[in-house]
Parts: C-alpha cells; sequence; structure tokens
C-alpha cells in the first residue's frame, strides 16, 4: 500500500510539472528562402526560466551543429544536395521540461547547373538563353537579367576576378529598378533582344516546385561590346557647371567620410542622380 501511494504521488508530481509546461501559444516556422540560404523565426523570448537554442542536422554526415540566434531569428545556408533538419530546442529550467519544433530540409541541388547562349549574327543586342535541362517535372526555369551603374565602376575587376559572382552576391542588392528582363512563366529556352549595350547580369534560376528549393548560376553578358554603349551620355561643361556631389553613403544610407576598398557606396549628386560606385584596392 506505502508503495501503491508514493508511485502515485510520483505520478501526479509528473502530471503537475508537464502540466506546466504548456508549449501551444508557441511556434517556430520559416520566413524567408533566398535561394539555398534558409531563415527561420521564432516567438520565444528568453527569460530567467525558459531558454532555447538553434540546432541543425545533417542526415547525410549524421552531424548536428549550433546556429547563432539574432533576437528570435536564425539562418542557415544549405551547400550541398540531401536531407536536413532544423531545430529549436527549448528547455523550461523552472518547471523542469523540454520540447523540440523540428522543420524538415529537402535541398535539390544542380551542380551541373549552367546557362548558355547565343548572338544574332546581324543583331548584337538580340540573345537566345538556354539553361541546362534537369529532365524533371518538378524543375521550372526562369531568368533575371539586370544592368547597373556598377557594373561599369568595376573597371578591370569585371573582367578578371575568379569570385566575382560571390562578391556580387555579397555586395550587390538587385534593385528592382536595375532589373531589365524576367520571365513570369516557366521557359528552359527563351530570346532577349537588349534595349542598351554594356555590361548586364544574367541569374538563372532552376525551381524545384515539388521540394520549394532552387538552384541559380550568375554570368556576365557583355553586350555589343566593340560598339559604344547606348548609355553613355556626352557630359558637357555646360551641363557639369550646375551639377555637384552632395555626399557619400554606404548601403544603409549612413554618410562616408572614407571608402573602404572593395566595398560599394552610393554617391548622390545635386540634381537627383544616384551612382553606385566601389574603389578597388587591397
Amino acid at each position: 500500500m506505502k508503495k501503491l501511494l508514493i508511485m502515485l504521488m510520483v505520478l501526479f508530481t509528473t502530471l503537475n510539472v508537464n502540466a506546466k509546461c504548456d508549449w501551444s501559444g508557441y511556434w517556430m516556422k520559416k520566413v524567408n528562402q533566398q535561394q539555398n540560404v534558409y531563415t527561420f523565426q521564432t516567438n520565444i523570448d528568453w527569460d530567467s526560466c525558459v531558454d532555447y537554442w538553434w540546432i541543425v542536422y545533417d542526415y547525410q554526415l549524421k552531424k548536428k551543429d549550433t546556429l547563432q540566434d539574432f533576437n528570435g531569428y536564425t539562418q542557415v545556408q544549405f551547400n550541398a544536395k540531401g536531407k536536413y533538419k532544423v531545430v529549436l530546442h527549448v528547455l523550461d529550467q523552472c518547471n523542469k521540461c523540454d520540447t523540440n519544433f523540428i522543420q524538415e530540409i529537402d535541398i535539390t541541388i544542380y551542380g551541373k547547373a549552367d546557362v548558355g547562349y547565343k548572338i544574332d549574327a546581324k543583331n548584337c543586342k538580340y540573345y537566345t538563353f538556354e539553361m541546362t535541362n534537369m529532365n524533371d517535372s518538378c524543375v521550372e526555369y526562369y531568368y533575371s537579367i539586370y544592368k547597373s551603374d556598377l557594373f561599369d565602376s568595376l573597371y578591370g575587376y569585371w573582367d578578371t576576378a575568379k569570385d566575382l559572382t560571390l562578391w556580387l552576391y555579397n555586395n550587390y542588392d538587385f534593385d528592382e529598378d536595375d532589373l531589365v528582363y524576367y520571365n513570369m512563366t516557366s521557359k528552359r529556352v527563351t530570346t532577349h533582344e537588349f534595349t542598351d549595350s554594356g555590361r548586364h547580369l544574367l541569374i538563372g534560376y532552376w525551381y524545384n516546385k515539388c521540394t520549394q528549393i532552387d538552384t541559380w548560376v550568375m554570368r556576365k553578358v557583355d553586350v555589343c561590346v566593340s560598339r559604344p554603349t547606348t548609355s553613355v551620355k556626352t557630359i558637357t561643361g555646360e551641363s557639369l557647371r550646375n551639377v555637384t556631389i552632395v555626399g557619400y553613403y554606404d548601403m544603409l544610407g549612413r554618410p562616408v567620410d572614407y571608402m573602404r576598398p572593395n566595398e560599394v557606396y552610393i554617391v548622390i549628386y545635386s540634381n537627383g542622380q544616384r551612382r553606385k560606385i566601389m574603389k578597388i584596392g587591397e
């Protein structure tokens, strides 16, 4: 009888503790995805009792790592094809209970993804683009083409840098004002006639609608390089006379007095014109 009473007391105590740990009002969810970079958010706040950790688990390597928390957000980049899971482990130290919020991730990345193009023999502005055929009914094909003053400011770096696409990915803001072409419906092969010559950035997207994962590649496109760039305007002394530089700003809009090498800055002129520039250096 004594043992039975002890067991009932332990059971009652356990149920009482678990009843205090109600996780129903909390959540963890994916809030953004840019290519293979995922952002997750939770509404759980750290306090004197509750603590939490972000964890990513790689099923292929059977390895887990912790992720940094940014006030309820975390971000992780998946660089290899395979299955993963992102776990939010929550611990209530006061009531001695914990729980896990889990999101499974299935990454589809095509290592042989590429974009080729042909230029019309009679019109150097007329291009035919073709993306690698993945032979997968889940995959859709999309293009985006950008033209920016930033590309013209890169000088020799545009032609010689081995890591140009990585640099652009980290520093270029892909402004919608720079977007000159994109397709709304899936097209593996598409044609486009540029309205301007000069440096353009082409991005090809392979979107897997079944897993909601995409793969992308960047390609430099120098349109009619042997001809004068139509966007170049002759600036006379008269037109320059009343135009002055208002200031230099970083990409967050903060004024700067010194431009560090290999970073993008914005120049604002008195006539309202803006231009992105970068100082190349070590």
